[in-house]
């Protein structure tokens, strides 16, 4: 009874470590943005990263997240999709590739014990070396774990992104109405708006000006869609390069990219309302049924009595 317990305590507490180290807290936006600026400007810059913000110097799940991106880039795994999404949440890919070990392990051991637990106990009996390869099946499961709980919180970020990058392209084209370049109109309504979306295209804008060799707004955009894996952003900034030299033309394609994803979301949101209210009456139908069979099972159970 006592081992049984041990062994109870020692699952709970790995749970609750797994748990902690798959879904830590949540930072606020403006602290993520903070982190997806560090993280690509140690990108852009090319040199090696300082102690300050080494990941080997901060905790074991980023030191062997760092250990596995090393081999992982040797060996010309780009990881392009996850990337993205922990890019749009301000989180660097070698911690999270770390929380990927981490949950392997996790995983392996803690349902190698329970299965090897169980099997002491005498409640059940499995054939030699399929404890191994149960562990293994779990394992994997748990490695992908922490990519589920990425895309999730970038998928919602990436739609919060978008809905605000129509109203973004609006006013840019009401501002080059006003007989602005577009030069001028980009950053100017990006200081106006608040936000985290309108942050992240203001620092862009930002350090595309500032940089050694100038960039083009435009491209700088692109980058940016490609970098956090916006097709929109990135579709607009290509767009846009094909007819720069014409402002006309500029305020035309805004304006109807800006109509034609508003519409979109439209379509979305109806197509999601419409969903909800599908679950809304099968759930109506359920509880009907179940209503039904509480009214007449007395009935049925006097009749069947007799």
């Amino acid at each position: 009874m006592i081992a049984l317990v041990g062994v109870g305590a020692g699952i709970g507490a790995v749970l609750f470590w797994l748990i902690l180290q798959i879904a830590p807290p949540k930072d606020s936006a403006l602290v993520q943005l903070g982190k997806l600026d560090a993280m690509h400007a140690r990108h852009a810059s090319g040199g090696p990263r300082s102690a300050a913000v080494r990941p080997a110097a901060r905790d074991v799940h980023s030191r062997v997240g760092a250990f596995v991106a090393e081999r992982l880039h040797r060996r010309g795994v780009a990881y392009t999709s996850l990337r993205q999404d922990l890019a749009l949440t301000g989180k660097s890919f070698e911690s999270a590739m770390g929380r990927k070990v981490l949950a392997f392990a996790a995983g392996f051991l803690l349902s190698l014990t329970l299965v090897v637990a169980l099997t002491l106990a005498g409640l059940v009996s499995f054939p030699p070396g399929s404890p191994l390869l149960l562990a293994a099946a779990v394992g994997v499961g748990f490695f992908f774990l922490p990519d589920l709980d990425a895309r999730t919180a970038a998928a919602k970020r990436r739609q919060e992104f978008e809905a605000v990058l129509y109203v973004y392209e609006d006013l840019v084209a009401l501002e080059m109405a006003g007989s602005a370049a577009a030069e001028e109109a980009l950053p100017s309504v990006a200081r106006v708006g608040v936000g985290w979306p309108l942050a992240l295209i203001r620092d862009t804008l930002y350090r595309a000006s500032r940089a050694t060799s100038k960039k083009d707004q435009w491209d700088a955009l692109a980058e940016l869609g490609i970098r956090i894996g916006v097709t929109e952003l990135r579709d607009l900034g290509q767009l846009i390069k094909l007819v720069a030299h014409d402002g006309a033309k500029v305020r035309e394609t805004l304006t109807a990219r800006a109509a034609t994803g508003r519409r979109r979301r439209l379509a979305i949101a109806q197509g999601d309302a419409g969903e909800r209210d599908q679950s809304m009456r099968l759930a109506q139908i359920v509880l009907g049924f179940g209503f039904i069979l509480f009214l007449g099972y007395p009935t049925v159970a006097a009749i069947a009595g007799l």
